[in-house]
């Protein structure tokens, strides 16, 4: 009892509680600990440096006229990059205007010829294209890294067009069509044009024309790629840089009717007709969308005023329109998706709601907001009778208002009356469309946008190269922009000429990024661009989309970089087009899974004249970097490349991303027989780097080690070249081939010291190797040594056994993000810990060291994440397939069929009715899905060493209590563990409950956050023909003109290949 007394006064006072539990005292001595911190600490920087011979490259260049080190001037890099990609994009406008002069003077002399056949035109169709065949006679071009003609441009036409699954007779009449024959006949002159271009131009890479009608001309010609499984969708007058070209900015309202009578078909096509038209908007438009029946409301009821701010801050604020990015498009899809048919519909209230937007948009939009040049409203319906006169003469006179333009869609299969829909259009400038099945929805939307596209002479400002974001080029399925205009036909005797199409020239991402001072920046330096909206154009984190079907990306920049104050200020300063200097405390992104704070990150950013660009480069702050010059007698002998890879840099022009043995060696047998234009600062370093690294590698080749001890090693440089061996270490060292994506090689620029970098086979131990001259120094590499779980677990436990004898003690090494680089148990309770994650250990360890301050947690979304399809294509309820061929060939035949609005109530109300309609192919709208993975959200948990470095606490288990002990190691990105827990201890059975660094998936999202942050608008307004708009507003539909016997065989042929469809 005595005891028991006594074990509860000393609880009182807070000091054992522990003893209760254990009898003996505490094993942790505080000073024992710290000498063990020292000896793990000398122990890795030993085992590094005998383990990769570091030594031999530690030199001292003094005398040495070759090798200069020197500060890194940022301001002077920004301008010198944002110089040269002027001029880059100076050389590509003149090649495009010298293509549009081309095209307009051609339709001064063109000819419409009703004679031409197809055999007479002979189009190169990219799509009947294949490299492998001889006949064709593709050749490999380094520049644009596929097979091409040179000889001719290559024709791509949609499935709407001409093409499709088609019996050979019907194809035929099609193709004939006089329309797209006088097109390509009139156009095809232009491939002189392309090639000259191409030949004067060595960085010139696509050229191409999209017709209005339908069709592109590509050169050079290569083979189409149409994604696996899926029919071709392409359509260049859809496309974001034909869009974007033709059509000029808009705010647009659009309201959907969803009234009882709206149901079923009908509803599902308007559904698919809206996001249709939502997915044409690009960036510089402002859309919101609202459903009308008894009541009018936005489907989405929570656009706010203030950005980013929660629902709450905002309660009192409705801000009616957003921008129409790729974020916010999504948010409408869904809502969209959600909207239920019942009631019955009033133009009149929501006419009267879609104006007063236009009037509450023009009273609180921010600065920047809005497109301020179109204004329109996009009415969808199944039909009415009700006549909204008193509401158009109201709002027609009000100055904010006015100009607003009524287009306007009967939907469905067998729409009732839609007179009244067709004077809406009528009266107000805009255009009326009927869309009866979802095969004419992309047709239609894109012929509603006749009266928006862009006159010969604009409004305001003046006709200028349109300069997209960074998309996926359809071509080569690579990140690229556009430079992009309109191409009109001069000989049009009318006041506003006619858009024939839109001409454009590719810039892809690599090419700018290939003119970044890449040494001089550094292993955590790198460049990046954004344009006028904020949006990415070039970023290390711009990742690859799933298709280039899909818009553009618009990922801002605070979506890459830390979303603070400061950072915002930066971004800011750049959309506006000023130039600026800012050095910020940030954390570096030193992997995906491991941050370091560093407090200087130095911003340099200066506008690209003459773009809508803006360029940015991070470098750490006073950094400095090696310039190699004249360095003659590094050409005497040419290396040898085994064991050798190098950085996807331009060395040499068409070498860019080697990576096998041959290549690398023709890319050195250029270097070494001057063949190719080569850039003479990287290749002076690239030879300078295998000369200073080939003792190192002799070294390691000379060498025998054991391959359970030693896994391999490698030696990477800041010029771009690694090392390594033996030859099974080549995946890794490909894999941190650039200096960016290589953290052995940004700890080292941060650091200069020995780094852990754990896995679950071992750790990799590297170290900067830094070179001098003349005092000064600066890190020109880094070398590492994989060792094995079992040799490193062997040396850390020897390395404690003079200090620390008793075996009942934990002792864990671990890295900044919280992964065990090592322990002297190789498994706790039958886990094996080597690499595992300090979060999913049984026991509360994390939470402590969170609490305390040793680890700080940050959540980062990452919102361009590629997954695995998680649907199951065979369960029960609405497919989400594409519609198969057969169905979707019923659907064409039947639009083709359907020339007078009368007989169209009469096939699609008798056939349509036998389909079963099925929802759309895409889940979210945009073709989120591509085989067997989809686009995604993804977030996940960082951490991060905090400001506590030493911390000493008790863990509380289920049935004990423990102390533990953690110190950082000085300049070693790991902490020494100390946990007072014996191998027979059972389970702690106390979890820390902290997120896992394990990415999840998101799968719900607010409706309400939209992407909402400062922006410039484009200088230029180009309004279109107003007399445009009495397209699809003449009184008299067109006849029909095929027989009744024509009508009955279309019927009949309709039925067959639906059963067939329905069938499969």
């Amino acid at each position: 009892m005595a005891g028991v007394k006594r074990c509860a006064a000393i609880f009182t006072i807070g000091v054992v509680f522990i003893a209760c539990v254990h009898s003996q005292e505490s094993r942790l001595d505080a000073g024992q600990f710290r000498e063990a911190v020292n000896t793990v600490q000398k122990w890795l920087i030993d085992l590094h440096a005998n383990k990769t011979h570091s030594s031999i490259l530690k030199t001292d260049f003094d005398g040495n006229k070759s090798v200069n080190i020197k500060s890194v001037k940022p301001l002077e890099l920004v301008r010198k990059m944002a110089d040269d990609i002027q001029t880059l994009l100076t050389s590509k406008r003149n090649a495009l205007q010298k293509i549009v002069d081309h095209l307009e003077d051609a339709t001064t002399t063109s000819l419409w010829s009703d004679d031409l056949t197809l055999n007479k035109s002979r189009p190169l169709l990219m799509k009947n294209l294949d490299p492998r065949n001889a006949s064709h006679e593709m050749i490999y071009d380094e520049r644009l890294g596929v097979e091409v003609r040179y000889n001719q441009s290559g024709i791509h036409v949609p499935l709407e067009v001409y093409e499709g699954w088609l019996w050979a007779n019907i194809r035929e009449h099609r193709e004939q069509d006089p329309e797209i024959l006088n097109g390509l006949e009139w156009s095809a002159t232009v491939d002189q044009v392309f090639r000259e271009n191409f030949e004067r131009d060595p960085t010139l890479m696509w050229q191409y024309f999209g017709a209005q009608t339908g069709f592109m001309r590509v050169y050079p010609a290569t083979s189409w790629k149409v994604p696996h499984n899926l029919i071709d969708l392409y359509d260049a007058r859809i496309r974001p840089w034909y869009v974007q070209g033709s059509v000029p900015p808009k705010d647009m309202i659009i309201l959907m009717d969803r009234s009882g009578s709206v149901h079923g078909q009908t509803f599902s096509i308007m559904k698919w007709a809206v996001k249709t038209l939502i997915d044409t908007l690009g960036e510089n438009d402002f859309v919101n969308v609202a459903a009308f029946n008894n009541t009018t409301e936005w489907v989405n009821n929570c656009t706010y005023c203030k950005a980013n701010e929660t629902r709450q801050e905002n309660k009192d604020c409705c801000q009616p329109l957003v921008q129409a990015s790729t974020r916010n498009k999504k948010l409408l899809y869904r809502a969209i998706d959600d909207l239920e048919d019942g009631g019955m519909a009033s133009y009149s209230d929501a006419l009267i709601f879609a104006y007063k937007a236009f009037k509450e948009f023009e009273r609180t939009r921010k600065v920047g907001e809005g497109a301020n040049c179109h204004k329109t409203i996009m009415l969808f319906s199944d039909g009415g009778t009700e006549w909204p006169e008193e509401v158009f003469k109201k709002y027609l006179a009000d100055n904010d208002t006015k100009s607003v333009r009524v287009f306007t869609y009967a939907v469905g299969p067998h729409p009732i009356p839609t007179a009244v829909l067709k004077q809406m259009a009528c009266s107000t400038g805009g255009q009326y469309s009927v869309i009866t099945t979802s095969s004419s929805v992309r047709t239609k939307i894109q012929e509603s946008y006749t009266s928006l596209q862009t006159p010969a002479q604009p409004l305001r400002g003046k006709h200028g190269e349109q300069y997209t974001t960074a998309y996926t080029s359809a071509v080569t399925e690579e990140m690229t922009i556009s430079l992009t205009r309109p191409v009109y036909n001069m000989s049009d005797y009318a006041n506003t000429s006619e858009l024939l199409g839109v001409a454009g020239i590719d810039v892809p991402i690599q090419t700018l990024k290939n003119l970044s001072p890449f040494e001089a920046l550094g292993p955590n330096g790198y460049a990046f661009i954004i344009n006028h909206n904020g949006f990415l154009v070039m970023h290390p984190r711009l990742g690859r989309q799933l298709s280039y079907l899909l818009g553009p990306p618009h990922i801002d920049l605070l979506d890459v970089e830390e979303d603070v104050g400061e950072m915002e200020a930066i971004r800011n300063n750049m959309v506006r087009g000023s130039n600026g200097q800012k050095v910020i405390v940030g954390k570096i992104r030193i992997d995906d899974s491991h941050r370091v704070v560093y407090s200087g990150i130095q911003y340099d950013y200066s506008p690209i004249q003459n773009s809508s660009y803006s360029l940015g480069i991070l470098t750490l702050k006073r950094s400095q970097h090696l310039v190699i010059q004249n360095h003659e007698a590094l050409w005497d002998e040419q290396p040898n490349v085994n064991y050798t890879v190098v950085a996807p840099w331009p060395y040499c022009r068409g070498r860019e991303g080697v990576t096998q043995e041959e290549n690398l060696a023709t890319l050195m047998d250029d270097i070494f027989q001057r063949k190719k234009s080569c850039n003479d600062k990287l290749v002076q370093g690239l030879v300078w780097s295998q000369r200073w690294t080939k003792p190192l590698l002799d070294k390691w080749m000379a060498e025998r080690v054991s391959s359970e001890d030693i896994i391999g090693r490698a030696v990477f440089t800041r010029f771009g070249l690694t090392r390594f061996y033996p030859e099974s270490q080549r995946a890794g060292a490909s894999k941190w081939r650039e200096p960016l994506n290589n953290p052995a090689l940004r700890r080292a620029e941060i650091s200069g010291s020995v780094s852990v970098i754990p896995h679950t086979k071992g750790a990799f131990l590297s170290g900067s190797i830094s070179v001098q001259k003349d005092k000064e120094e600066v890190v020109a590499g880094a070398v590492g040594v994989n060792l094995t779980s079992s040799y490193l677990r062997q040396g850390f436990k020897q390395s404690l056994r003079h200090i620390w004898k008793n075996e009942d003690i934990l002792w864990m090494l671990v890295d900044d993000g919280g992964l065990i680089v090592t322990s002297n148990r190789r498994e706790l309770h039958g886990v094996v810990l080597q690499g595992m994650f300090l979060g999913d250990l049984n026991m509360p360890l994390l939470k402590h060291l969170k609490d305390a301050g040793v680890y700080n947690m940050d959540h980062e979304v990452d919102t361009q994440a590629l997954c695995s399809d998680r649907h199951d294509w065979n369960n029960a309820g609405p497919s989400h397939r594409i519609p198969n061929p057969l169905t979707l060939l019923a659907n064409v035949l039947l639009e083709i069929f359907s020339w007078a609005e009368y007989f169209r109530y009469i096939i699609y109300s008798g056939v349509l009715a036998l389909l079963t309609p099925r929802t759309e192919a895409f889940s979210e709208w945009g073709m989120t899905r591509i085989g067997n993975q989809e686009s995604c959200i993804m977030e996940k948990t960082i951490y991060y060493l905090g400001e506590t470095n030493t911390f000493t606490g008790f863990m509380k288990c289920s049935n004990y209590s423990t102390e533990f002990r953690v110190t950082r190691l000085e300049s070693i990105n790991a902490l020494l563990v100390a946990i007072d827990i014996d191998e027979d201890s059972p389970e702690c059975g106390v979890h820390s409950h902290l997120q896992s660094i394990t990415p999840q998936r998101v799968t719900s999202v607010d409706p309400c956050s939209y992407q909402d942050r400062f922006r410039e608008r484009p200088p230029t307004c180009l309004m279109g023909n107003s007399t445009a708009g009495k397209l699809g507003c003449s009184g008299c539909p067109r006849q029909l003109q095929c027989s009744l016997t024509l009508m009955l065989t279309a019927l009949g042929m309709c039925r067959m290949l639906l059963h067939m469809g329905l069938q499969r």
